[in-house]
């Protein structure tokens, strides 16, 4: 019986998507269409500008309407925690665990938007929610090629885009739910843009439905989102500093969020 009603969710969660999706992709593709025309002529800074307008409407469309519908099929309720009052007003780059597919849903919900998510390649080719990514003024890098996707990264770095740039910092899905390594370019990115590092905690998300199996959603659970306290990179130095830097930054924001998610079963980062 559950197997039936999470295949009717599923149903309902994508005529949901398409009905929200269709109108909101002719909208934002309209707009980034005429921005890139403008970038031709040199107008980059107009481009930019329609990103941020794009991923403040589809960001306020995905919080709104969106994920609370999704959110409600599965009777999943997110929760949400500061550990110190976050000033929503600076950017931030949001480092946060990944076990679920619901983390995106959770995250979307509490973030206000404007929000820049950093993709994998692959989800271009997702309904509707990847066909949104590029227009959306959303981050889509390889990860399949590290210099590609540092290379991306370091060119979204300069671009003058504000809100708050999520990155899952993992690189993939947790199978087991357990903590994994993280992976550097978020925090090469902060080291870059000299944006403070936001850490998030997402703890429930494996129990209302794991990557194996993906299809067997646990519905009526909460997940809980705790936002750390911000770590601020240093200020620039050489490229030795800012490579201790990036290091420092990855081991601080591992341990905020280990110490919430397992405090008494993770080991320290080395």
């Amino acid at each position: 019986m559950t197997a039936l009603l999470n295949v009717v969710r599923i149903a309902l969660a994508g005529l949901w998507t398409a009905l929200l999706g269709l109108p909101l992709l002719a909208t934002i593709y309209s707009t980034y269409a005429y921005g890139l025309v403008r970038s031709l002529f040199g107008r980059k800074d107009i481009l930019d500008r329609i990103l941020e307008w794009n991923a403040r409407l589809a960001g306020t469309v995905a919080q709104k309407l969106w994920s609370g519908v999704l959110l409600a099929l599965g009777g999943i309720r997110v929760r949400v925690r500061e550990l110190k009052p976050v000033d929503w007003t600076v950017s931030h780059v949001v480092c946060a665990n990944h076990a679920s597919l619901f983390d995106v849903l959770a995250l979307v919900r509490v973030i206000p938007p404007p929000f820049r998510f950093v993709a994998k390649r692959e989800l271009l080719r997702w309904p509707i929610i990847g066909w949104a990514l590029r227009p959306a003024g959303q981050i889509v890098i390889d990860r399949a090629n590290r210099a590609k996707a540092l290379g991306r990264l370091a060119r979204e770095a300069v671009r003058k885009i504000p809100g708050q740039v999520v990155f899952f910092v993992e690189g993939t899905r947790s199978k087991t739910g357990r903590l994994q390594p993280f992976k550097k370019g978020a925090f090469h990115f902060s080291v870059d843009t000299r944006l403070p590092i936001l850490p998030a905690a997402i703890a429930g998300s494996y129990a209302v439905l794991a990557k194996l199996p993906w299809w067997r959603m646990q519905p009526g659970r909460e997940i809980e989102v705790t936002f750390c306290p911000p770590i601020d990179p240093p200020p620039a130095r050489d490229e030795e500093e800012d490579r201790r830097a990036v290091e420092s930054l990855l081991r601080r924001t591992y341990e905020q969020i280990r110490d919430i998610l397992e405090p008494a079963t993770q080991p320290a980062v080395s």
